[in-house]
């Protein structure tokens, strides 16, 4: 899998930077540049609006559709790399996207669509993303469908997408759309709109979803994400069995601790709960450094350890709070005693271990 980046290169990318979710090989995400303008869209649930403050990671309410350079990136694409599956990501159709731009993204070499959708009802998708021009996206989605493969993403939501789940899955079979991914809302503490889903509503949106989908014949993907607050993740790696040698604590979220937990079973693993974000808020790649360093000042103080720290937590150099990762490396070694290593896979683990003799 492939991202294809705005300086016309293609960077290499891991599943676990795709929701986790199982891609093809040939897969390449054309993601919006910088000019890309923005969604028209004031959702409910969008991360980008109950942010914490002190955040520093900011990104703009874009929409790939709304990039006049979109084209001209798929078809340089689609020219030099032949061999690769193209697909358009960030999008919810609201802005950009209309018949003659449809035509304008199949001869430029678009293969698929990957479109934030979250219902096929016209007044519910207005409410919800609290956009007048939501609805229209509707009307087009039989096209689109036509035109390129379509996987129609939802955010589930209570009170817009949740009851009714099942025969929006139906409308979208219907339609020809050939995937739909089910994402359980996010909400972190600054969100007084929207609360996340029961227990009893994911059991009730999973196997009506899975239901429709085998008696429809469209495709249903229950992400990691979705199947871990259900505490059914699992990680395709057998458990390993070395105990380390010196003090070792693998830090995650609060979602994959219990699989790491099985996985790891000679390694104290520790959660740390995510209280810059709040909420429901459990995933590893949110991590931040003050929870971190919260986490690790419970650690006893030792001569030498280590303390495994997830990659996905740092967004180039820097923690979402701010932290360069020398500055969190460098704190936890002088106080606590513990050399730093990061993951990006679980399956990295041991390898890591070696490397800094620990084993």
């Amino acid at each position: 899998m492939y991202e294809f980046t705005e300086d016309f290169r293609l960077r290499k990318i891991t599943k676990y930077e795709l929701d986790g979710v199982d891609e093809r090989e040939d897969l390449v995400v054309i993601p919006p540049s910088s000019k890309a303008g923005p969604c028209g869209s004031n959702c409910l649930f969008c991360y980008l609006r109950q942010n914490p403050p002190e955040m520093i990671y900011k990104v703009s309410f874009h929409d790939t559709l709304n990039d006049p350079e979109l084209e001209k990136r798929i078809a340089y694409v689609s020219e030099h790399y032949p061999e690769l599956w193209i697909r358009v990501t960030d999008t919810a159709g609201n802005v950009g996207l209309d018949e003659k731009r449809i035509e304008s993204l199949h001869e430029a070499g678009l293969d698929e669509m990957q479109i934030s959708l979250h219902t096929t009802k016209k007044e519910r998708r207005i409410a919800l993303m609290r956009s007048p021009l939501a609805g229209r996206l509707i009307d087009l989605l039989p096209l689109v469908a036509e035109t390129f493969r379509v996987i129609a993403d939802i955010i589930l939501t209570p009170g817009y997408n949740v009851d009714d789940i099942g025969e929006i899955i139906e409308d979208l079979a219907s339609m020809d759309v050939a995937e739909v991914r089910l994402f359980p809302v996010g909400v972190t503490r600054y969100n007084r709109d929207v609360r996340p889903l029961t227990r009893e509503e994911l059991i009730f949106v999973k196997e009506t979803a899975l239901d429709v989908g085998k008696e429809t014949g469209i495709k249903v993907v229950i992400p990691p994400i979705f199947k871990a607050l259900l505490g059914e993740f699992r990680l395709d790696i057998k458990p390993f069995e070395v105990e380390p040698e010196i003090p070792t604590y693998i830090l995650t979220g609060e979602l994959a601790y219990p699989e790491l937990r099985r996985a790891f079973p000679r390694i104290p693993v520790v959660a740390v709960k995510n209280e810059f974000f709040g909420g429901n808020i459990g995933t590893a790649g949110l991590l931040t450094g003050r929870d971190v360093l919260r986490t690790v000042e419970r650690l006893p103080e030792v001569d030498l350890g280590v303390v495994l720290l997830p990659e996905l937590m740092f967004y180039g150099d820097r923690t979402l709070d701010g932290f360069t990762r020398e500055e969190l490396v460098s704190r936890i070694l002088v106080e606590k005693g513990y050399i730093v290593e990061s993951a990006l896979e679980p399956a990295e683990i041991p390898r890591l271990l070696e490397k800094v003799g620990a084993l």
